[in-house]
């Protein structure tokens, strides 16, 4: 037992060293240090709604200052931590080091508990960030005499336990093929928003004691805990307060005040944190199970897609011995290679040009994509083609479809600008005759795959909303593939792209944020240009990303 707890902290220890010397984790805290900072200023914390009148916010006091802070860590960690605390069991198996535990004979699950315990560390450090960041923007923004414990304590309190059970859930996720790529960041964003809105099943009438156990279980960021421990100071201060709805965000100037000056925390929110922690311990042993040595992202799918005929070529076992042609001497079939053989020595480097750059980049980009993939861009292709000639399609199906276009070529957007990086032929590129037409090719292959797969959309968008729906096709060609290319060749990665990405995406086209419709879905953000602006965004970020790729040549 106790080599067992060496072994899991020196594993802790490694990771949490090279995810220091990663630019990753500074970019999260600087986030993190700029959210405290929105929460201490005013501009972002709880407030309720309430019919017929302004909202209601809170002044900011040390406890409501330090209970906005662990809800911003909260939401935080859920959104982004994932992507930033996924990646450590790739890295080993990248750099070689998985096949030299095995002979140190540590055990899968303390393996992994190592790695949790690195997590957990990222999870306090981003804690303590946070909470010093709201004490000292308190004693200059704040409301009454600055306690840095009221404001502290909630941070670690609400942020430590999410870090355990989103750790184990980035964890689960790389040792399973299919969820260790785009595929498994998609799948977990989605499941965060559940989590989000589950704290809408709490009837809006219901009192902080009426509230269902399954809305206060699920309550992962802690808008119920605020309603809870808020409620009497709103009724205190706002006449004929009843209920409402806890928000997170800016509640508006002309709000009513009220100021919350602390108090007991019900048990029911320990329990709901402590639960967490179990279930991430749970789900960290569950991964034990797919979780492969020497081959980390096969696990169960691995061995499954072994035993059905769902490979074009099956490994040869004892069962197939090889036949007499396998066997015959090469000496014999191939000849042998003398001194006289010579290689045609390359006079045309730059044989084909730019447009075969540019066929490359499409066929890488679209090379590798599993066949459901495939499936789905064909419907969403042909679908609305048919009924774009046939019935001409309505406003609500061209808005739908316009989303499911911004969303559907991801899997590709994610390949851009981070594919030279994770396959070490960086140096290749920057020696080779086009090391910035390669990029632009890879811009260009993502904008014309975009307009392949959403051509029955667009042309159905055109059909009902007019010529000014082009504007909104514009954005939607543009500006994915340049977020994706000046994320990946900044990161090297491409979850910098998917998280950005998402979240406006979820924003913009699938709720209708009109400030974030890059894509054209509402008619505000038509009206007001707001593709447009997304597009010279987009061209901008190339313009940076070529100039960004120059500096590289002339530094190697």
């Amino acid at each position: 037992m106790r080599t067992d707890v060496r072994r899991a902290y020196h594993i802790a220890r490694a990771d949490i060293i090279a995810r220091v010397r990663s630019r990753k984790l500074l970019i999260f805290f600087a986030v993190v240090i700029y959210v405290g900072y929105l929460i201490n200023s005013g501009s972002f914390g709880v407030f309720y709604t309430i019919s017929n009148g302004p909202n209601v916010n809170g002044a900011l006091t040390s406890h409501l200052v330090g209970l906005n802070a662990g809800m911003a860590g909260s939401a935080v960690m859920l959104l982004a931590g994932f992507y930033v605390l996924r990646g450590s069991i790739e890295r080993d198996e990248r750099h070689g080091h998985l096949p030299l535990l095995t002979s140190s004979q540590t055990s899968k699950p303390v393996y992994l508990l190592g790695k949790l315990l690195s997590n957990i560390a990222v999870g306090v450090l981003a804690a303590a960030v946070l909470a010093g960041a709201a004490v000292v923007n308190h004693s200059i923004y704040g409301v009454g005499a600055t306690d840095p414990i009221a404001t502290s304590w909630p941070v670690f309190v609400m942020v430590v336990p999410l870090t355990i059970f989103v750790g184990a859930v980035a964890m689960l996720f790389g040792t399973i093929n299919v969820l260790a790529g785009t595929l498994g960041r998609i799948a977990y964003f989605f499941g965060a928003i559940f989590l989000l809105s589950a704290q809408s099943m709490r009837p809006e009438t219901a009192v902080p004691s009426a509230v269902p156990t399954t809305v206060k279980a699920l309550d992962i960021v802690g808008l119920t805990l605020a309603y809870d421990l808020t409620f009497e100071s709103i009724q205190a201060a706002v006449p004929g307060f009843e209920s409402s709805f806890a928000n997170f965000g800016t509640g508006g100037s002309n709000a009513q005040t009220f100021r919350y000056e602390g108090g007991p925390w019900p048990a029911w929110f320990f329990a709901q944190r402590l639960g967490t922690v179990v279930v991430g311990l749970a789900v960290t042993l569950v991964a034990a199970l797919p979780f492969n040595w020497f081959q980390a992202t096969d696990g169960v799918v691995g061995k499954v897609r072994q035993r059905l005929p769902l490979d074009e070529a099956r490994p040869e076992t004892a069962s197939n011995p090889p036949t007499p042609t396998d066997t015959t001497d090469s000496a014999v079939s191939t000849p042998s290679v003398g001194d006289d053989v010579t290689i045609p020595p390359v006079t045309r480097r730059g044989a084909g040009g730019f447009r075969r750059v540019l066929t490359m980049e499409i066929r890488r980009l679209l090379r590798g994509q599993p066949r459901w993939w495939y499936l789905g861009a064909g419907l969403l292709i042909l679908v609305p083609t048919v009924i774009a000639l046939t019935s001409g399609g309505t406003e609500g199906a061209a808005r739908g479809l316009l989303s499911l276009v911004a969303v559907w070529p991801l899997f590709v957007w994610s390949q851009i600008g981070s594919q030279t990086a994770r396959h070490g032929i960086r140096p290749q590129v920057l020696t080779s005759e086009y090391p910035v037409g390669q990029l632009v090719g890879e811009w260009i292959a993502g904008c014309l795959i975009t307009m392949v797969v959403g051509a029955g959309a667009f042309a159905i968008a055109v059909a009902t909303g007019g010529p000014t729906a082009l504007i909104g096709v514009t954005g939607l060609i543009i500006f994915p593939p340049s977020l994706a290319l000046a994320a990946g060749l900044w990161t090297g990665s491409p979850r910098l792209f998917e998280a950005l990405y998402l979240g406006l995406w979820y924003i913009g086209p699938l709720n209708g944020g009109f400030v974030a419709d890059f894509a054209g879905v509402t008619a505000r953000g038509t009206s007001l240009g707001v593709p447009v602006v997304f597009a010279a965004v987009g061209i901008g970020l190339v313009v940076v990303a070529a100039q960004t790729r120059r500096v590289y040549m002339n530094l190697g």
